[in-house]
């Protein structure tokens, strides 16, 4: 980039004077969209506020203003209603949130992340109805954030829809039948109605994925892997993924379920001391990864670790 181009760009400038040059039609909006946000956020860190979204809002009434807008200027003002809306939602402020937010999708109905934001918003005022449906209209416009139908079936779940729950699931597993942390939960959703049949064929499907696994996906297969009665395979399965992610603790929690299970207690003991030195000693850090487990493991294997860890001390270094 040449001097004229940094220049051109913004760079160094503030978040009003960002917006001064887009309203002056200096610089194309899109050009700047993500110095303006990034902006706007250091504003409201530094206890702005009411000044981001007021340069914010002045943006909205430029776009507003224009007349004949194509489908560029439509979409510009829809990423700043949406903008303050998220603003507002990292402040806390949910019901402004809302309300910006809406505005949003009522000038671009075709942005998912505008319903997946709109859902978190609502869930938080505790609204779980608005925000199921504003989940369900981020599928409809994007049929493959597979997350998201993980999120909607949690929802269903806490809420009691036992059906709505395996449902959410069977639409996910239809587009992507080989979803682990998907697969998981309708495993054990049919684990507990004995009417269900088809658990081991979906566990089978579930064990033959082993490459390319996130942190999570390993640790369901290693559940999956001891549920078949494979305990020794399980380990060797954690111990080959660690060599490729080295830095990832959760991965010690396992391991220690495993050696806990065969009655290996110093082996359990020697991986409580490597996550607990993994995380510092850090109690509301590994507060964060026994409930990631116990997702996986059930709370009651994570509550065993917990109360293991409180008298493990951390390897020595």
């Amino acid at each position: 980039m040449d001097i004229i181009e940094l220049e051109n760009s913004g760079a160094g400038d503030t978040l009003r004077e960002l917006c001064g040059k887009v309203l002056s039609l200096s610089v194309p909006y899109d050009d700047v969209a993500e110095q303006i946000e990034d902006l706007a956020y250091l504003e409201y860190g530094q206890g702005g506020l009411e000044n981001a979204v007021g340069q914010l809002e002045g943006l909205t009434h430029f776009f507003e203003g224009l007349r004949n807008k194509n489908e560029e200027v439509s979409r510009d003002l829809a990423q700043v209603y949406l903008l303050i809306g998220q603003i507002y939602q990292y402040a806390g402020m949910f019901e402004e949130s809302i309300d910006w937010i809406k505005k949003s999708i009522v000038v671009d109905d075709m942005d998912p992340v505008a319903y997946h934001c709109l859902a978190h918003s609502f869930s938080s005022i505790g609204d779980e109805s608005m925000a199921v449906k504003s989940l369900e209209q981020e599928i409809t416009v994007a049929p493959g954030n597979y997350y998201t139908y993980l999120l909607l079936a949690d929802m269903h779940e806490k809420s009691g829809s036992q059906e709505k729950f395996e449902a959410v699931l069977r639409r996910l597993l239809e587009r992507n039948p080989d979803n682990i942390q998907g697969l998981h939960k309708l495993i054990r959703h049919c684990e507990r109605d004995p009417e269900h049949t088809d658990v081991e064929l979906l566990r089978h499907r579930l064990l033959e994925r082993s490459e390319g696994l996130s942190r999570i996906e390993a640790v369901i297969r290693a559940y999956h892997l001891m549920q078949s009665e494979r305990t020794e395979e399980a380990a060797g399965f954690l111990a080959e993924w660690s060599l490729r992610s080295p830095d990832v603790s959760i991965i010690h929690l396992a391991n220690a379920h495993i050696y806990g299970h065969t009655h290996q207690y110093y082996r359990k003991r020697d991986e409580l001391s490597i996550f607990k030195r993994k995380n510092h000693g850090r109690e509301d850090v590994m507060e964060i990864k026994l409930a990631e487990f116990a997702t996986v493991f059930g709370d009651d294997a994570a509550d065993r670790l917990r109360q293991r860890l409180k008298v493990v001390y951390p390897a020595s270094m």
